[in-house]
């Protein structure tokens, strides 16, 4: 039991801190399972993908987590005009001397054909045409710790914490003096806190998907506290990809947020974050 009154355990996934706390000590473990099963059923999306990639734009059958990742990856890369792009994969192929799809100028003005509209999923049939490669560590971890802690929740009756890395989830009752996190405020009472980093979040960098390279920003991560994770993992990821039109986008969406400046940076309008 930790200071707070709550029950946690932790451990390690893929070099990745996870984090399961709950206010019910009998709830623990099945918490526990809930949140190993879901990262367990990742080995499977990442078979599929790689069969997707290999298919060369062909459509192959996918199981029901890859369907959801993919559905909130596209609904990121809709909602924030392409800042949030499931194919810059293919950019980071490029860098390390692969192809990269052709590029435009703007946000979502890629080469019609070359960006995430290319990717194809109809039904339980997804198609991912060469050269886009997908890479969905932008919001899959957010959305699936957000998943977890709502069936904890919802079937046990406690209030739970799940994290991994710097994805953050919580739901249910709330600890009388909230939810210690690092990252942030000191304390969380609702929603979802994500933070990303143009060096090492959660899933890699975060790129510029105009050039596969790292955003043209003064700073090199932000926080974001939302209503939900994957809400969260896109304002955030979006915020920094977007590079000196950062602070200004995220400032009007209505979320709280804190930045972490480069040491060399210029100053950073950070009121209006």
């Amino acid at each position: 039991m930790s200071v707070d009154g709550t029950f946690e355990v932790r451990w390690w996934w893929r070099d990745r801190p996870v984090r399961v706390a709950v206010t019910d000590r009998t709830a623990l473990p099945a918490a526990r399972r809930t949140v190993a099963r879901r990262l367990a059923g990742l080995r499977v999306v990442d078979l599929e993908l790689a069969r997707a990639h290999r298919a060369a734009g062909r459509p192959v059958p996918v199981g029901p987590l890859l369907r959801d990742l993919l559905s909130v990856a596209l609904g990121a890369a809709e909602a924030t005009g392409g800042a949030v792009d499931p194919t810059v994969g293919a950019a980071r192929l490029r860098r390390a001397g692969g192809p990269l799809p052709a590029c435009g100028s703007g946000w979502g003005a890629v080469e019609r054909g070359r960006d995430w509209r290319a990717v194809s999923l109809r039904g339980d049939l997804l198609a991912v045409p060469p050269p886009l490669w997908l890479d969905l560590g932008g919001t899959a971890s957010a959305y699936l710790v957000q998943r977890c802690a709502e069936q904890v929740a919802a079937r046990h009756g406690t209030g739970v914490l799940v994290a991994l890395g710097s994805r953050i989830a919580v739901a249910g009752p709330v600890p009388v003096s909230g939810w210690r996190v690092a990252q942030g405020p000191p304390t969380l009472t609702g929603g979802a806190l994500v933070t990303a980093d143009v060096l090492r979040p959660d899933g890699g960098g975060v790129r510029d998907p105009r050039t596969g390279g790292s955003p043209a920003a003064g700073w090199d991560a932000v926080t974001v506290a939302a209503p939900d994770a994957a809400r969260a993992a896109m304002l955030a990821v979006a915020a920094l990809a977007r590079g000196a039109d950062g602070p200004e986008w995220l400032a009007g969406q209505g979320v709280r947020a804190w930045p972490r400046a480069h040491r060399t940076a210029l100053p950073q309008p950070a009121t209006r974050w």
